[in-house]
């Protein structure tokens, strides 16, 4: 019989908790279980599922995850991204920890969030959350004893045993009070004009921030110059992008270095087209709500334009993805808009809904499709993709690079997991046992939603953490365990197995010597 999380009744949960809280009891599970459902077994085993109308963050350290905290907002959100910044809680402030009070053992990291709801009023918004500075790990005092008896963490911080469970290495609970590690808070609430599709900074200023809505206009804001909580409920953003004929969700920004690239932005829409806007001189202007026009229109495909992204190195190259299957890369500077430089036909058996191009390594890029699947591409040749990437069991909605490995990739799926990918791993022999887990390159899937992800975020200052939403009202912010990628041996395996990253091999050795002119 398959379980769920959302099969479960609160009794049944709090019996299945109680069971899982003995290790044996865990093993068996674990044993027992299929291997599809083992991710919601390690779910179940350390998170309470939180109703979509709870405030509550629930903060956990396990075998699997450094942490996860869970957190229900008002209304679902479909955009999620991290801010770059990050507010270090200076030495000396009190911050609690989960079960005890410590020094300078939290960060804050802010991240952009909308809302999306039908008669209600929707808003832009800008969250945080506080995460751990460090590993949270307890040390045995043992000048104090009794059933008041405390532990100390490396860095000084008082945790109650109580609270810490020294067998699963455990360390969490309900975070009531407002100072918590594990808190998350809405700062800022600034109304938007329908629901957020899609909401993203500007790289080069990141208080400029553009937004997508069930209209086809475009939204561009200044968060300089709003009120956190606004008292009036008018809509009144800096500038209106005006073009499209219909709603869309895909937006890029273009991050390539240079005073030329500020405030270029590239959209996508359910009218078959991409465009493109360069909102510098128009952001110069205080007057609110003045209206832009697009300095290209692209044309090509055939159907909704579900997503585009531009090039992290190239300032002349977008690339874009779309319901015909297809995958467009265009040069901006081309006079002809309606003749991509490349086009791939039938990238995908299915709609291709995302694409994003490789941070670091020029001529890498990553689709995903509703064929379930992630496909890897060399731009340099197109014919055929790098490798295929098989896990998920639903449509792929989203593709994300890790912003601190060039081998790391993640992708999010209505199956209601987040694949992560290690490219490096490609090719690695496995065990029969190991395969039934799926390929070798399939490093983690996290499987804390109940429902479709509507869209998660790297955060560039805090490796290996993530933040996703999902459709029903969760938000959640995790961070997979060192074990989970830093497994024993790996680099003896690195150096000894021959395996080599296909996004980082010599030209030559992806493209035929007929295909190099």
């Amino acid at each position: 019989m398959t379980i769920t999380p959302s099969d479960l009744s609160k009794e049944e949960l709090g019996t299945t908790l109680e069971e899982l809280r003995d290790q044996r009891a865990w093993d068996h599970y674990l044993a027992n279980a299929s291997t599809q459902l083992v991710d919601y077994l390690q779910y179940i085993r350390f998170i309470v599922v939180v109703s979509c109308q709870s405030a509550h963050v629930f903060f956990v350290k396990t075998d699997l995850y450094d942490y996860v905290m869970t957190h229900g907002l008002e209304w679902p959100s479909l955009t999620i991204q991290f801010f770059p910044s990050v507010k270090k809680l200076a030495d000396g402030q009190k911050v609690s920890a989960v079960g005890g009070v410590s020094k300078n053992v939290a960060e804050q990291h802010e991240f952009l969030i909308g809302t999306h709801t039908t008669g209600e009023q929707n808003y832009l918004m800008v969250g945080s959350v506080n995460l751990p500075k460090d590993d949270v790990v307890v040390v045995d005092d043992q000048e104090e004893a009794g059933p008041n008896k405390k532990q100390k963490t490396e860095d000084g911080a008082v945790t109650h045993v109580t609270n810490y469970n020294q067998d699963k290495n455990e360390l969490g609970g309900h975070t009531p009070s407002s100072d918590l590690v594990g808190k998350i808070e809405i700062k800022m609430k600034i109304p938007h004009a329908g629901e957020v599709n899609r909401a993203r900074f500007m790289p080069q200023n990141h208080f400029v921030v553009a937004t997508r809505g069930p209209s086809e206009e475009v939204f561009i804001w200044d968060l300089s110059k709003h009120e956190s909580f606004a008292t009036d409920t008018k809509p009144s953003p800096q500038l209106v992008l005006r073009g499209h004929t219909s709603e869309g969700y895909g937006m890029a920004w273009c991050g390539v270095p240079g005073e030329d690239n500020v405030g270029r932005l590239a959209t996508c829409s359910d009218d078959n087209t991409v465009m493109i806007w360069n909102v510098k001189n128009a952001l110069a202007d205080s007057k609110s709500g003045t209206e832009v026009s697009p300095t290209a229109t692209l044309k090509y495909h055939k159907d909704v334009v579900e997503d585009v992204d531009w090039h992290k190195k190239d300032a002349n190259m977008v690339g874009s993805c779309g319901d015909d299957r297809c995958v467009c890369l265009w040069d901006v500077r081309d006079g002809s808009n309606d003749k991509p430089i490349h086009v791939i036909e039938n990238a995908h058996t299915g709609d291709v809904n995302c694409i994003e191009f490789h941070p670091s390594n020029e001529f890498m890029m990553a689709t995903g499709g509703s064929d379930e699947v992630v496909k890897l591409w060399d731009i340099r040749n197109l014919k055929s993709p790098l490798q295929t990437l098989k896990g998920h069991t639903a449509d792929v909605y989203g593709v994300h690079w890790s912003p601190f490995n060039e081998s790391i990739l993640a992708s999010c799926s209505a199956d209601r997991r987040i694949a992560l990918w290690d490219l490096s791993r490609i090719g690695t022999e496995q065990t029969p046992e190991d395969a039934e887990d799926g390929p070798p390159e399939l490093l983690f899937l996290h499987g804390g939603h109940t429902s479709k992800v509507s869209d998660f975020s790297w955060n560039a200052n805090n490796e290996w953490c993530l933040a996703s939403v999902s459709e029903d009202n969760v938000l959640q912010v995790w961070c997979p365990a060192e074990d989970v990628y830093c497994d024993e041996g790996d680099n003896n395996q690195d150096e000894n197995d021959g395996t080599e990253d296909l996004g980082m091999k010599p030209r030559t050795e992806i493209l035929g010597d007929d295909e190099l002119e």
